[in-house]
């Protein structure tokens, strides 16, 4: 079996952030437009001030833990590894960092559709663009390759 050169990986990368993204640009949308056409009734009891503060804490502390992890991960990968074992190290790396920001912004809109809180929504939403500015690039990629995030 060839190993995969570094253009395949990041298609491959690429293909899987994308997905990831468009299933929550597709939540995201999904809860708005149930929200704002009254489907689903929201906000049927009393807001639990601990959902809004776990939300917020989840929109700042997965994110810092993501990058943290990430690049201890990236860091911890030997020069010496072949090209499949790094590739499948990078890819381990994202999908750990991708997956925390993805939780937050689940968890956000979850709080959104419990409590009706547009707050939370919007936060959801700066997590989506966070999420996609950490997309796979050529030189992103050439970094990790070298064990530098």
């Amino acid at each position: 079996m060839l190993a995969p050169d570094p253009g395949e990986i990041r298609r491959s990368l690429t293909i899987l952030h994308l997905a990831l993204c468009m299933g929550c640009t597709l939540f995201l949308g999904v809860t708005a437009f149930l929200w704002n056409d009254g489907a689903v009734p929201m906000m049927s009891g009393k807001p639990v001030q601990a959902l809004s503060v776990m939300g917020l804490v989840f929109a700042v502390g997965l994110p810092v833990l993501a990058i943290i992890l990430f690049r201890r991960q990236i860091r911890s990968l030997l020069p010496g590894l072949g090209t499949p074992e790094l590739a499948a190290g990078i890819r381990r790396a994202c999908i750990m960092h991708w997956a925390l920001i993805e939780g937050a912004l689940f968890f956000n809109v979850l709080v959104f559709m419990l409590q009706a809180d547009l707050e939370h929504w919007a936060i959801a939403a700066g997590l989506l663009v966070l999420l996609v500015l950490r997309a796979p690039s050529e030189r992103r990629l050439e970094r990790w390759m070298t064990g530098t995030a």
